[in-house]
């Protein structure tokens, strides 16, 4: 699987967020994100950042992009949201672990879905256009 730059960043923030949940299971996290608020805190953090960098493409893709795919991804991430609010709430470890799974889900089908998109050839319609009206071709 050949990763674009941006899957690459994701995977290395939920891969981070992966190491964090575990030391937080193993109860050996580092001071200072030893309770659920804290860890989870760090964890929705590099989720967040990793949804920015790969879930979520430009507003223009997103309205005219794959709706199953969108569907999906948005209930993940409302998914998210609310064991999220619970977590931090209720300093509640479930709704952390569902918080941990939805995270990798959607990074999971943000990662494959690219790498199919980067294996579809781009149509000669959405190909560059130089100043003749013609497509560009590069050497």
């Amino acid at each position: 699987m050949n990763l674009q730059k941006r899957d690459l960043v994701a995977t290395g923030l939920v891969a981070a967020a992966g190491v964090i949940y575990l030391l937080w299971l193993l109860d050996t996290t580092p001071t200072g994100i030893t309770d659920v608020r804290a860890t989870g805190a760090v964890i929705l953090a590099l989720g967040f950042a990793a949804s920015a960098t790969a879930v979520v493409p430009t507003f223009g893709q997103l309205l005219h992009g794959n709706k199953a795919y969108l569907a999906v991804t948005s209930l993940l991430g409302l998914l998210a949201l609310i064991a999220g609010v619970v977590m931090l709430v209720a300093s509640s470890q479930t709704g952390l672990a569902v918080v941990m799974l939805a995270m990798i889900t959607m990074w999971l089908i943000a990662t494959i879905h690219h790498s199919l998109l980067a294996k579809t050839p781009t149509p000669p319609s959405a190909a560059p256009v130089g100043e003749t009206g013609r497509p560009r071709t590069t050497v």
